[in-house]
């Protein structure tokens, strides 16, 4: 089952994206949204090893030429971090969302979107509805 993992402490500088436990480099955008509606997208637009930019499904597609690097942070840097971890074959079903290596349960929807230079941005919020059915929102990092 594919993994994606973003590690970060809400800064785009200090954020690194992992795929089955290998961190990438060549990301010019991350896109994230899952919705208990039905929603999945996991979408990664990149440069890959030849130079060729390619976009693709992360949960569903063959991730062509990935560059991947050393991790960035040491594993005291990692600890003022946060880690979320998405394991799916591509749908709701087959989804395990953990941050900091606990599943979360209740979540209504789970939006993640990181833009690389020029313009470097990271959103990342979830929400999740609490027993008495009511929801909350709060930034992941």
């Amino acid at each position: 089952m594919p993994e994606l993992s973003i590690e970060s402490n809400g800064r785009i500088e200090n954020t690194a994206v992992y795929y089955n436990g290998e961190q990438l480099r060549g990301i010019k955008e991350l896109m994230l949204s899952i919705e208990e509606n039905g929603t999945f997208d996991t979408i990664l637009s990149y440069t890959g090893e030849n130079g060729r930019q390619f976009t693709k499904n992360v949960m569903k597609d063959m991730l062509e030429g990935l560059q991947t690097r050393e991790p960035s942070f040491s594993e005291e840097e990692a600890q003022s971090m946060r880690l979320l971890t998405i394991a799916s074959e591509g749908d709701l079903e087959s989804t395990i969302v953990s941050i900091d290596g606990n599943e979360q349960f209740g979540i209504v929807s789970l939006y993640l979107h990181i833009v690389a230079p020029p313009e470097s941005t990271i959103k990342a919020e979830i929400t999740y509805r609490e027993n008495d059915g009511t929801m909350t929102t709060e930034g992941i990092f």
